[in-house]
């Protein structure tokens, strides 16, 4: 018979895995996005992340209340590698969320509905496309996907190896 923990800790890596898919998505379109230089190819990859953004939020939330729940299963919370863990990914989210400003501002800038904070705004009059192209342009979308990825890799070896 499968213990419990087992599950929990089976569901945890499974919202991982669809953490990073729903926000593998957001990070290829700011590749893209960067590039990009007509409106009309920028309007449908914003919407594109934004229709992925609920499966990572989703996933991001079961990934750390499985997390949590398996660290107090196992009695890891005694251990420096979890909450080792529990930092990198807060400090993250925290980074990222910051970083997703300016997409947010972009969208507002082309004229789409967005976010401002919690808060969604109506679309309003567009700015022009060399402007927004101009706010893309000074993305840095390596740095995004180096501490995103760099970030889970250390995670997921703090996980398996339980170093301290």
């Amino acid at each position: 018979m499968v213990s419990l923990y087992l599950w929990i800790k089976f569901i945890h890596v499974l919202a991982g895995f669809l953490f990073l898919m729903g926000h593998g998505v957001a990070v290829f379109l700011s590749f893209r996005l960067k590039q990009e230089t007509q409106a009309e190819r920028m309007k449908p990859l914003l919407d594109l992340s934004a229709a992925a953004f609920p499966t990572s939020m989703i996933s991001l939330l079961v990934l750390l209340v499985a997390g949590v729940v398996t660290g107090f299963m196992g009695q890891w919370w005694g251990r420096g590698w979890i909450w080792a863990s529990l930092a990198i990914l807060i400090g993250q989210s925290v980074w990222m969320g910051s970083v997703s400003r300016t997409y947010h501002a972009a969208r507002r800038m082309l004229g789409m509905p967005y976010m401002d904070g919690n808060k969604p705004h109506e679309a309003g009059p567009p700015e022009p496309v060399e402007a927004v192209a101009a706010h893309l342009a000074r993305t840095r979308p390596m740095e995004q996907a180096v501490i995103g990825l760099g970030g889970f890799v250390v995670i997921v070896w703090l996980m398996m190896f339980k170093p301290f």
